[in-house]
């Protein structure tokens, strides 16, 4: 998933694209979430979810799951982009143009 986030946030930022990738704190330490992004030059957000809250309140059920919000931040587009990262890019440009 990686290449597409990299990707689509060097596609994109320019015209207000943020992407926040948030790390589950409950499979992952702080020290992990703080030494990942910088190892692999992430040029995106990394935002560590201690206690898991984030799955819990969207009821994440798969790795990596991903949600486009519009810029007035409702969710356009949820599922997992592995599996079809064209339809997560073009919920992306449709809600850029929003």
């Amino acid at each position: 998933m990686m290449p597409h986030l990299v990707r689509w946030q060097n596609a994109y930022a320019s015209q207000g694209l943020s992407i926040v990738y948030v790390d589950d704190g409950r499979r992952d330490s702080l020290a992990h979430a703080r030494q990942w992004p910088v190892d692999q030059n992430v040029p995106y957000h990394v935002f560590h979810d201690a206690n898991g809250q984030a799955n819990d309140t969207y009821a994440i059920r798969a790795y990596p799951t991903a949600y486009v919000l519009d810029r007035s931040g409702r969710v356009v587009w949820e599922g997992i982009p592995v599996y079809g990262p064209q339809a997560a890019e073009q919920a992306i440009q449709q809600a850029l143009r929003r």
